[in-house]
């Protein structure tokens, strides 16, 4: 597949200063490996050779390779919650497509500075690990992206929606995370792609009545 957003596994190799490797060379390593080969095709040897360590180091720090793997993606993961939210947080209290576009930028920036990490979130895999850290993180991403709509409303004095603000929080977020994806999988400039997102989440919501929303909240 092929790797625009990732930088190379066999770039500079860090070398150790004689001290036990940490957890965070490990994990880097690790992201860095099965980011460019994949969970299945990638060993605990090339692992331990990109953090410039050993296979009994890697186990006696994760135990095995499968929470080797779930430690990088769940640590990916938490960067990029914590790289979105204070972005939402610096967006709060601007105008809604102003909101939009810093968020969709946010998560696009995100994937041109962590090429690896966001390529390990994000790949092609569509099912164990991979896919419950991305799943659980959309729904951390979606429920914020929610409490900011309703945050909207209400400072406009306006009832604030119900389950149609997560339903719309959740397309909103659907089109950064799959917008990320295919830039990926077709080796598209992130930036260029998040221009194209923000594009079209700015249009569907100048075409969204608060009639369609409305009815959305009267089928809860």
């Amino acid at each position: 597949m092929a790797r625009a957003l990732h930088s190379a596994v066999g770039g500079s190799t860090r070398r150790s200063n004689g001290n036990r490797p940490s957890d965070e060379l490990l994990l880097d390593a690790a992201r860095d490996v099965f980011d460019l080969t994949g969970y299945h095709a990638t060993s605990m040897e090339a692992i331990a050779e990109r953090a410039n360590s050993t296979k009994p180091t890697l186990y006696a720090h994760f135990g095995s390779k499968e929470r080797l793997y779930r430690a990088a993606l769940e640590r990916e993961a938490g960067k990029l919650r914590g790289w979105l939210f204070e972005a939402y947080e610096s967006a709060a209290g601007l105008p809604m497509e102003e909101q939009v576009r810093a968020d969709m930028l946010a998560f696009f920036h995100y994937a041109t500075e962590h090429p690896s990490g966001f390529g390990l979130l994000f790949g092609d895999t569509a099912s164990g690990p991979a896919a419950e850290v991305r799943d659980d993180l959309m729904q951390s991403i979606s429920g914020q992206i929610a409490v900011r709509i309703r945050a909207y409303y209400t400072q406009r004095k306006l009832p604030p929606p119900a389950q149609s603000a997560e339903l719309l929080a959740s397309m909103l977020a659907g089109i950064a995370i799959h917008g990320g994806r295919q830039a990926l999988a077709l080796s598209l400039p992130p930036a260029d792609v998040g221009e194209f997102a923000t594009a079209l989440a700015h249009a569907g919501l100048q075409h969204l009545a608060p009639a369609q929303m409305e009815m959305i909240d009267r089928q809860g």
